[in-house]
């Protein structure tokens, strides 16, 4: 009776070892997934409705073995996938202007690589500048918020600020900064420092070798 149990429990052990082995995801399986991951490319396009930009972002170099989502809720699976087509591109619509998009690539293949994840991607778009169309910006197109999509969104009252501070700023050439000037300060001082310290070092050095040749007449 003992020897069937302790056979039972050998049986038991080496299928629960097998069952650990095969619940893996292969090296080199999630290498290569990660490799094709790797290759998928994000852009995106806006159109402007009432005044606004809404985004669509667009994916390529998709492949049937990737599951390419921007998860919305996580534990209710609620989420928007790029589809794979024949042309391995897809487009997913309605982002609005400013926001950050997480793309999540997964493994989706049959064997236990499946579901895993092989990487993240963040997308941020821009803001629409309402004030592209200001007069102003005639002449001025490398002033940073005379781009017809920015980083940051400014109001009128701003965008005049700004350009005031960009006109003040024209023809002046290799004027250091108050960040440079800090800069060389700290480095003057540190030199200083340095040449301060190596004096007394010297000071103290030489002090100590006369009085060891005094102590020797």
């Amino acid at each position: 009776m003992k020897r069937i149990k302790y056979v039972l429990l050998i049986i038991l052990l080496l299928i629960t070892f097998n069952v650990k082995a095969e619940d893996r995801c292969d090296s080199k399986e999630y290498a290569r997934l990660k490799e094709l991951a790797k290759k998928v490319e994000f852009d995106y396009d806006y159109k402007i409705v009432d005044g606004k930009a809404v985004f669509s972002i667009n994916a390529v170099n998709l492949n049937k073995d990737l599951k390419v989502i921007i998860i919305e809720d996580y534990y209710n699976e609620i989420y928007k996938e790029f589809k794979d087509n024949s042309t391995h591109m897809a487009t997913v619509n309605g982002f609005s202007e400013g926001e950050k998009v997480v793309v999540t690539l997964k493994g989706y293949v049959a064997n236990w690589c499946s579901g895993k994840t092989l990487l993240t991607k963040t997308i941020r778009l821009p803001y629409y500048n309402t004030n592209y169309s200001e007069e102003k910006c005639k002449g001025h197109e490398d002033f940073k918020y005379c781009k017809l999509l920015v980083d940051k969104k400014i109001t009128l009252e701003e965008f005049n600020r700004q350009y005031e501070a960009y006109l003040k700023g024209e023809g002046e050439k290799d004027k250091p900064t108050d960040d440079k000037t800090k800069d060389n300060t700290k480095l003057y001082m540190i030199i200083g420092g340095v040449v301060l310290l190596i004096a007394i070092i010297t000071v103290v050095v030489m002090q100590i070798i006369k009085r060891r040749k005094k102590n020797q007449l």
